[in-house]
């Protein structure tokens, strides 16, 4: 997903917005959900969201062959042989380990969860299991305990980041300020 600078600067702003609240004493309140929550557990925030994922991709390609006689044939065969080189960048290209998108639906975040309900799976990425996290203004980058790296996808993203922070581990994090 591309944001516009002004969507980045936008989002920084929300979380800025939020970590000076929470610096001055603001507690977020819990929300209402339709999902089951663990004894004690509440949440904190709900909206639409992507789920990526680093993963490798098909490298498959169509091999085409054809034949004929004569300069035509050979004219076809060139190019048919310069087709395939090129399907087959294309495939190896794709193949490349890289975040790709696996879900859509709705994330809610909680005190110990990022639970996602989408539209081929539920997905819970518990805290405990987060081993490092960052944001770079369009994506929350997760590395889980035992799993791929996976990129949350919401809006505004660096709000999203701040509350996860406080909610994880008491945390209030700095917002990086907009570049000149």
């Amino acid at each position: 997903m591309a944001y516009t600078r002004a969507q980045m600067m936008e989002s920084r702003a929300e979380g800025r917005k939020l970590t000076e609240a929470l610096a001055k004493g603001w507690r977020p309140e819990p929300v209402a959900v339709p999902m089951q929550l663990q004894r004690g557990e509440s949440c904190f925030a709900s909206n639409s969201a992507q789920i990526w994922q680093y993963l490798e991709g098909d490298g498959s390609y169509i091999h085409k062959s054809r034949g004929g006689f004569g300069l035509l044939g050979v004219a076809v065969v060139a190019g048919t042989a310069m087709g395939n080189s090129a399907r087959k960048a294309r495939a190896a290209k794709e193949a490349a380990p890289r975040f790709r998108p696996i879900d859509q639906g709705q994330l809610f975040l909680t005190d110990r969860r990022f639970a996602f309900n989408g539209q081929a799976e539920w997905i819970d990425i518990w805290f405990d299991n987060i081993r490092m996290s960052s944001c770079d203004g369009t994506s929350i980058t997760l590395q889980i305990s035992g799993a791929a790296p996976a990129q949350l996808h919401t809006w505004p993203i660096d709000y999203y980041f701040a509350l996860f922070h406080y909610l994880s581990n008491g945390n209030i994090i700095q917002i990086p300020a907009d570049a000149g």
